[in-house]
């Protein structure tokens, strides 16, 4: 039986979800509407998936996604560079450098300095670090088992295979140099009143 807070909740998404296509409609009369909801549901539903594992597990373990997602990387592929570990957890070289200090305050990491290139240097993990990231794993498993269970293996399985598709197809093409610099508002400071 579905509680009221559910209800109300989808209630608000499909409000949403209407609201969305109107404005877009508003906006630019001839949009593709099953575009936009293509790429509005992907992001929504991997940043409320996101969002729940963070408050749910991560958090109240002390730690973040962020660092989750960098630890389980390390743990994966092993001996790293930071530049390729950003790469592999899809983590901007600014917020895996915030993450790293974060972990390295923490003891669990470890970085190996090249004796011929100082510039170049390797991440693991440290005992410690291999044992958060046992704990985070087993409680995010956990948790991520709790959503998976709402669908059918099939389900499951056809919704894995097009978003491994999403993920691994190449993007379209590029906008040009005019479309990505455009910008949408000005760049003169605000003056207060």
């Amino acid at each position: 039986m579905t509680s009221e807070r559910q209800r109300h909740a989808s209630g608000d998404a499909e409000l949403y979800e209407r609201l969305t296509r109107a404005a877009a409609l508003e906006i630019d009369p001839g949009a593709d509407l099953d575009a936009m909801d293509f790429g509005l549901s992907v992001v929504r539903a991997g940043n409320r998936l996101q969002q729940d594992l963070e408050q749910q597990v991560h958090r109240p373990a002390g730690m973040t996604w962020a660092a989750f997602r960098v630890l389980f990387t390390i743990k994966s592929v092993g001996d790293v560079s930071p530049m390729r570990l950003a790469h592999l957890s899809n983590t901007s070289p600014a917020s895996i450098s915030s993450v790293l200090k974060t972990l390295d305050s923490y003891g669990m990491i470890a970085r190996t300095v090249n004796e011929s290139d100082k510039r170049a240097v390797r991440l693991t993990l440290t005992p410690v670090g291999e044992e958060a990231v046992a704990e985070l794993f087993t409680r995010n498993n956990r948790r991520v088992r709790e959503w998976a269970a709402r669908y059918t293996e099939a389900e499951r399985a056809q919704l894995i295979q097009l978003l491994g598709r999403l993920l691994h197809e190449p993007s379209p093409h590029p906008l040009s140099e005019r479309e990505r610099q455009k910008p949408v508002r000005s760049r003169r400071a605000r003056t207060t009143k």
